[in-house]
């Protein structure tokens, strides 16, 4: 009887530990579904290429990359115009090209890094201006990195550079040293025989967990989405298999779908990530986009369908609200309920 007992006891650790090693699951459906309706609010100022949204303060701040002033405030929870302001140049308060894939949120400031410089600037917005409080600079004696992600002890978390073979760097601010982590999926054969296709072919945005222990990234050409610790060990591989999807990407780029695509948002212990699900490059198709809403063990929690094709969003979770915008209408904010989710 001993003996049969820790047999089975072995067993059952064993399949305990397969379990955890497991790290790919595929998700053929979401628990909850439903449809977004957006408020439309008219705004006297054209958007034109707006690259990035985010909300400080009370605030909402869009990153437009091409013209004069680089900001559009917005008051919340109205969305009331409030002003233009920050402009390209060499000086104290000045900007140059601003990695939208570093910019986070600090108390009442945003911090961003100046791509190429590797100049990380922290910004307030203060009696409608905003000022560059304080200029750091990391990556000393290092090639311009993509990426910068707060995670856990002072380490943040970089994409690799393009010809690296490893997708992501930890970079130790205190030490000032970056050590290169983790491989490229292996979804696709096409555009990846040389390493700098990898790095185009992976294109992805990541959002961090509020402890810094976790992040997750989404992947603009495949409807997936990884799953990691901070020391960016990979902890689950998410197949999204819920039409529209491919299971491959074209040959040609003209009929590459686009899923995840913006800044994915972070709300209590949920992720909400925008997925576009468009199917190629053509203007005129249907409206697509979803809401998808995980939890942080990777777990598909809900999907929404917005009424409109949005392209950036941003998350209050003060106001309960989410914040979007379409590129293709450069005079409309869209305002929607974030949805009351059952778990």
């Amino acid at each position: 009887m001993k003996y049969i007992f820790s047999l089975v006891l072995l067993m059952l650790i064993f399949c305990r530990c397969s379990d955890h090693m497991e790290k790919t699951f595929t998700v053929t459906a979401f628990e909850e579904t439903g449809e977004l309706t957006a408020s439309v609010q008219k705004i006297p100022v054209p958007i034109l290429i707006p690259r990035f949204m985010c909300i400080v303060n009370d605030k909402l701040f869009i990153y437009k990359e091409k013209e004069g002033k680089l900001f559009d405030i917005f008051n919340l929870p109205d969305c009331a115009f409030l002003c233009s302001d920050g402009i390209r140049g060499q000086g104290p308060n000045d900007f140059n090209l601003l990695d939208t894939r570093s910019f986070h949120v600090v108390g009442n400031t945003f911090k961003v890094l100046e791509s190429g410089r590797n100049i990380l600037k922290t910004v307030v917005f203060e009696d409608n201006h905003l000022s560059v409080l304080y200029s750091e600079q990391v990556f000393e004696n290092h090639a311009s990195n993509n990426g910068f992600y707060p995670l856990a002890d002072s380490i943040y978390l970089t994409f690799g550079n393009i010809g690296d073979l490893n997708e992501y760097g930890l970079y130790d601010k205190k030490k000032g040293t970056t050590t290169k982590t983790g491989n490229y999926p292996k979804w696709t054969t096409i555009n990846t025989k040389e390493p700098y296709q990898l790095f185009v072919t992976y294109l992805k945005t990541c959002v961090v967990r509020p402890d810094g222990k976790r992040f997750a990234s989404f992947y603009g050409r495949f409807k997936r989405m990884r799953l990691y610790d901070n020391s960016a060990t990979l902890l689950h591989d998410i197949d999204v298999r819920i039409e529209p999807y491919s299971k491959d990407i074209e040959e040609d780029v003209k009929n590459q779908a686009v899923y995840y695509i913006g800044q994915p948002q972070v709300s209590g212990n949920y992720i909400y990530a925008l997925c576009s699900n468009f199917q190629g490059n053509n203007p005129e198709a249907p409206n697509t986009c979803e809401l998808h809403v995980w939890n942080w063990d990777g777990e598909p929690v809900a999907c929404y369908k917005f009424d409109r094709k949005i392209s950036l969003i941003a998350l209050s979770e003060k106001y309960g609200k989410i914040f979007a915008l379409d590129r293709s209408i450069d005079d409309e904010l869209y305002i929607y309920d974030i949805p009351k989710l059952k778990k």
